[in-house]
């Protein structure tokens, strides 16, 4: 039987630190399933689904915490189930250019959440440079299909105008 956790690992970020937790997964005998990273200021973050048998697992979840320690990092871990997913007939990319202020992101995720629109995956950002003091948000969206045609983007465009959006975009997609 195969099992599963989920690994999220945070610390300085500096060369060779992602291929050292990799190494440390692989030695241990376990797959990396699915993973994401992402660089905040000069802390790195990277989360892996990972899968193997009952005693490999087991072994990376004894031996995370040191080596963690060893280098550094905060490392958490949980044990989880594949998660089937539910079909969905419609989704949606969404992207919104903004003047940066505090709550942006809660008003967009309450926004979803309100209207069933379930979240599959967000971006967000201060942007620099020529676009300064403005933030960008980008998210991936299932959709309901029980949506009347128009209705998501319509409700999109109230958000973007409550909002003062400078630049958006809304892309649906029929699964």
């Amino acid at each position: 039987m195969t099992h599963h956790l989920v690994v999220t690992a945070i610390g300085e970020n500096r060369p060779g630190i992602v291929n050292e937790v990799a190494r440390h997964v692989t030695d241990c005998g376990c797959n990396i399933v699915d993973s994401r990273l992402g660089i905040f200021g000069n802390e790195f973050t990277f989360i892996l689904l990972l899968s193997g048998s009952w005693n490999q697992i087991t072994r990376l979840e004894t031996t995370l915490p040191l080596f963690g320690q060893s280098l550094s990092l905060i490392t958490m871990m949980k044990r989880t189930q594949v998660l089937v997913q539910p079909s969905y007939a419609l989704s949606a990319y969404v992207e919104l250019v903004v003047p940066d202020r505090p709550g942006i992101v809660n008003r967009c995720t309450q926004f979803f959440s309100d209207r069933g629109w379930d979240i599959q995956a967000m971006q967000s950002q201060t942007l620099s440079g020529e676009e300064s003091g403005m933030f960008q948000a980008d998210f991936q969206l299932n959709l309901p299909e029980s949506l009347a045609d128009g209705e998501a983007e319509r409700a999109f465009e109230t958000l973007c105008h409550e909002l003062d959006s400078q630049r958006h975009s809304f892309r649906l997609k029929r699964k």
